[in-house]
């Protein structure tokens, strides 16, 4: 129980406790624990997969910031935080005043889904939203990234070919915010 003048603990206390009451499923941690063991072919695996997701996190952070969004180019993982607070006059051009009601209008108008900020302990003003950019078949671009040797780079078509999906969205995002996809 929370007195209604500390509504704002409750939520953060929310966002803590959902991190720390709920666990990894036990198939997930059992292939973890097989990942730990190492092995060639798990290492053969990882360089692949680190290497698509640069390559992919690295292309989608460039159409992002070209667009006007501000967006650090990813150094791990699988997902961008994107701040749309340089939009703030176009965005409120167009009632968008908060992370909520950006990802809201992006899913509806441009038929992209990302988080808002506030979804990760930011405020809900802010204009800020999660982009994971793993929407792609993952054994088929690992089987096309196993045919070319480590120490030669992707082709150029890489992404378009094996990572579609997240390659469309993210123009659409782009798109978007520059006013050229129909409401």
């Amino acid at each position: 129980m929370f007195p209604p003048d500390l509504t704002w603990l409750l939520k953060m206390m929310a966002v803590v406790a959902s991190e720390t009451y709920t666990s990894v499923s036990a198939p997930i941690q059992y292939a973890g624990v097989r990942a730990f063991r190492g092995g060639v072919r798990i290492e053969r695996y990882l360089w692949h997969a680190r290497r698509i997701l640069s390559v992919l996190g690295r292309q989608c952070a460039g159409v992002l910031s070209e667009a006007g969004i501000e967006v650090h180019p990813p150094a791990g993982a699988f997902y961008l935080y994107l701040d749309f607070s340089p939009l703030r006059e176009v965005m409120e051009s167009r009632d968008i005043t908060t992370g909520a009601a950006l990802c809201d209008r992006l899913l509806s108008e441009a038929g992209v889904a990302v988080l808002p900020g506030s979804s990760f302990a930011r405020g809900a003003e802010e204009l800020t939203a999660r982009l994971s950019y793993v929407d792609f078949d993952g054994a088929a671009a690992l089987t096309a990234s196993e045919n070319v040797p480590l120490d030669e780079e992707l082709a150029a078509d890489f992404t378009s070919r094996w990572c579609g999906r997240v390659v469309e969205g993210v123009r659409k995002i782009a798109a978007w915010v520059r006013g050229e996809l129909e409401a």
